[in-house]
């Protein structure tokens, strides 16, 4: 994940009560928009045990590997229309000038105006277009063709987002087909990156491209916490239940470190309540007990270890907490319906087109089982 989306998951209100010594974190700001940081260290458990506090979307995000490219930005004339193939994971339309329609056959049209933000998910093809039934050009011609010549009605930034791996696909499952966040509705510090991104795409310029890339992934990180705090939107569990100041220490801890032998006593110290409490108010918060939600961290982790390295069982049973390999593969069948070696290779054959991948037990296809950790066991 890139530094300057890392960066923006951070926010003063979150920093509340880090001393000035503190190692820092990067905060976009509004006034000058500068880059401040700061971080915070809190203590986890009774057995001295501490460990980093982690923002839970930056956690996410960087897992996700989650980056942003900025691939056109078009001046167009009335009338005017763009066609997207919609085969991209999440694309992102700036509309930094004029009105504009998002058209998609699969849903009701869109409006979009100046400053509006809209994000799109994998799926049908769509439009943007000036009025409803304009004509609409592919985007690869468009792009091809350039900005129309003169004054313009209609200026669009359209870049594109990748999210890999298991924790990739839940936040992406935690967005409907399109987001739509109005200008009018964003923070001062979402349209502060959004005047950024419109300087930048009229000035041009030596670097050009890195600084849209970048600040694109800025946008990303605004317009999840602007879609997630909307009535009706549902968010990750972890995304509620972190704006619970007892849960969120418990939640950032199991995040910064999967495989510390994190049990309901330590999780409850660091909520600063008794056992008992802590376990029904994490559950009622998130759906699932605390040892069910820390199975489930530890793996993502491993799945996605398994998909991305070469990495031996034992290493990454160990990395997910597990004290050998073969609790891990234990845990790991019970939840996916295969050991991990043959799901890897299920996996690998898939990505060779040799298998069907719909037939490998995917991250909402949890076959079974408490939180395992070891012995098998969250401890309370």
């Amino acid at each position: 994940m890139s530094a300057a989306l890392k960066d923006a998951c951070h926010s003063p209100a979150h920093l509340s009560g880090a001393s000035e010594d503190e190692e820092s974190t990067h905060v976009l700001t509004v006034s000058a928009a500068k880059l401040d940081k700061q971080s915070v260290i809190v203590q986890i458990s009774f057995a001295f045990v501490y460990a980093l506090r982690v923002d839970i979307l930056a956690d996410d995000l960087a897992q996700a590997r989650a980056r942003g490219a900025v691939f056109s930005v078009l001046g167009r004339r009335a009338p005017w229309g763009l066609e997207f193939g919609g085969r991209r994971l999440l694309t992102a339309h700036l509309l930094l000038q004029g009105e504009a329609l998002l058209e998609s056959p699969d849903l009701p049209p869109a409006p979009l105006r100046a400053k509006d933000v809209a994000l799109v998910r994998r799926g049908a093809a769509y439009r943007l277009v000036s009025h409803p039934g304009a004509a609409a050009e592919p985007i690869a011609e468009a792009r091809h063709r350039g900005s129309d010549a003169g004054a313009t009605d209609a200026t669009i930034l359209c870049g594109a987002y990748v999210l890999e791996g298991t924790v990739g696909e839940a936040l992406l499952d935690a967005l409907p087909r399109v987001v739509v966040i109005p200008g009018a509705q964003l923070t001062p510090a979402h349209a502060t990156a959004i005047e950024l991104l419109a300087a930048e795409a009229a000035a041009g310029g030596l670097g050009q491209q890195t600084l849209l890339d970048r600040l694109l992934d800025v946008n990303l990180v605004h317009t999840l916490r602007a879609w997630w705090s909307q009535p009706g939107a549902e968010p990750p569990a972890w995304y509620r239940a972190a704006a619970d100041h007892r849960l969120r220490p418990a939640l950032e801890a199991m995040h910064a470190d999967p495989a510390q032998h994190w049990d309901v006593p330590a999780l409850a110290h660091a909520a600063g309540m008794s056992r008992a409490a802590f376990s029904a108010r994490f559950t009622a918060a998130v759906g699932q007990s605390p040892a069910r939600y820390l199975t489930t961290l530890r793996m993502q982790r491993a799945k996605d270890a398994l998909i991305r390295t070469d990495a031996p069982l034992s290493r990454i049973a160990a990395d997910a907490g597990y004290r050998n390999e073969y609790a891990f593969a234990t845990a790991f069948r019970r939840r996916y319906g295969l050991p991990p070696g043959r799901w890897r290779a299920a996996v690998a054959r898939s990505a060779d087109g040799r298998s069907d991948l719909s037939l490998i037990p995917g991250p909402g296809e949890d076959r079974a089982g408490a939180g395992r950790h070891g012995d098998g066991q969250l401890r309370t």
